[in-house]
């Protein structure tokens, strides 16, 4: 079953930023809904561990990461295949950054991926719902980690 996804998102952090924010493996094993494990296994290439429950269907998967073209600081693609209990996942996402004025970025996404297994027996309708839920709370918990570091920098001034 195929899906795709597209949107954009604006954050409050300089482009820069964001972009370190993106490419830092600890970050993200943080922010991405589910995630459990992440664990580099070379230049732009991780391995995740993610559990995921989507209506009465939950399970775990293994998968690998990889970032490809790179062109720092406004545009890279994500590659993603996992594996688990409840299906297969083989997909792409291209992520494109841009400034919109003082301290805030843009973050455009679009991305498709082919799904298999119990997960697909879902339906597409509830997958696609789910996989916006799942983009929503990434954004949320990006925006939340930006928060508490301009909290800690703000405490470490005040010191």
């Amino acid at each position: 079953m195929a899906l795709e996804m597209n949107g954009e998102y604006t954050l409050p952090v300089q482009q820069a930023e964001l972009w370190r924010l993106l490419n830092d493996p600890d970050v993200l094993a943080k922010i991405i809904p589910g995630c459990n494990t992440v664990r580099v296994v070379g230049e732009d290439r991780y391995e995740m561990g993610l559990k995921l429950q989507v209506g009465s269907v939950s399970g775990e998967y293994m998968g690998s990461v990889a970032i490809y073209d790179k062109q720092e600081p406004t545009h890279y693609v994500l590659k993603i295949e996992g594996q688990g209990s409840i299906g297969f996942m083989k997909g792409s996402a291209t992520f494109d950054l841009e400034a919109q004025g003082e301290g805030k970025s843009l973050l455009r996404y679009a991305g498709s991926a082919e799904v298999g297994g119990v997960i697909a027996g879902v339906g597409q309708r509830v997958l696609s719902g789910v996989a916006k839920f799942l983009a929503g709370r990434f954004f949320k918990g990006l925006e939340k980690h930006i928060a508490q570091g301009k909290e800690q920098t703000a405490d470490a001034s005040a010191a």
